[in-house]
């Protein structure tokens, strides 16, 4: 596949995401993959240094090329609703730390 093409923004985005130690690991490991897929890797020397699968890579380069920084989040899932909103889950994780 062609390396994406990063504007200076995204590229600024997307490091800041894959340095954060407050982010979700696993929001951090797709920011990662779209740095390496950006700097022109390919998916299957990604997944090999990732130890992921190239599926995998594959997934997270397209959800990046529809749907940009917002498709590195989970897509909403079916069942339970959560119990606890956003904005409460970070007021305890920053009360503990």
């Amino acid at each position: 596949m062609p390396p994406l093409k990063l504007s200076e923004e995204e590229l600024r985005q997307l490091q800041n995401i894959a340095n954060s130690r407050s982010m979700p690991h696993s929001v951090v490991q797709r920011a990662q993959i779209v740095l390496a897929c950006g700097a022109g890797e390919s998916n299957t020397a990604i997944a090999k240094r990732m130890g992921l699968t190239g599926m995998t890579v594959g997934k997270w380069r397209m959800r990046y090329r529809e749907f940009g920084i917002a498709g590195l989040h989970d897509e909403l899932r079916p069942g339970r609703p959560r119990t606890y909103e956003d904005d409460k889950v970070a007021e305890v994780i920053n009360r503990v730390t």
